[in-house]
């Protein structure tokens, strides 16, 4: 796997607070801290501490990443789950392309899915 510590190409297209998110997250890779992303706040955030990572909820509440998404999943999908996707693969959340490792629990079909298609890229 290919430890990302650079800005995405579409880095110039984002917000301004968008861009923070992307500087802040920037400076633990160039720390070498690892970075637990996760979808679901069941996941104990004092095991990814207790390794020495930064625990990071991933975005997933935007409509803007939806179209991108129903490129690959059907359109009946839960939006979370399509809009979850969508930020991961066009690299627009800034916790979800710097994260050395997703967490994230299957208690959908979607989000199963979603996780099989998240794997061929992270």
């Amino acid at each position: 796997m290919k430890i990302k510590k650079d800005l995405p190409s579409i880095f110039e297209e984002f917000g301004e607070q968008r861009k923070k998110s992307f500087l802040e997250i920037k400076k633990y890779k160039e720390q070498n801290i690892p970075v637990i992303g996760m979808y679901c706040a069941y996941f104990p955030a004092e095991l990814a501490f207790a390794i020495g990572a930064i625990p990071v909820g991933l975005c997933s509440f935007y409509e803007e990443t939806i179209p991108a998404a129903e490129r690959v999943m059907p359109r009946t999908v839960c939006p979370l789950v399509k809009s979850s996707y969508g930020f991961a693969v066009e690299d627009k959340c800034p916790f979800f392309y710097f994260a050395d490792v997703i967490v994230g629990e299957t208690t959908c079909d979607g989000k199963k899915k979603m996780y099989e298609l998240m794997a061929e890229f992270k």
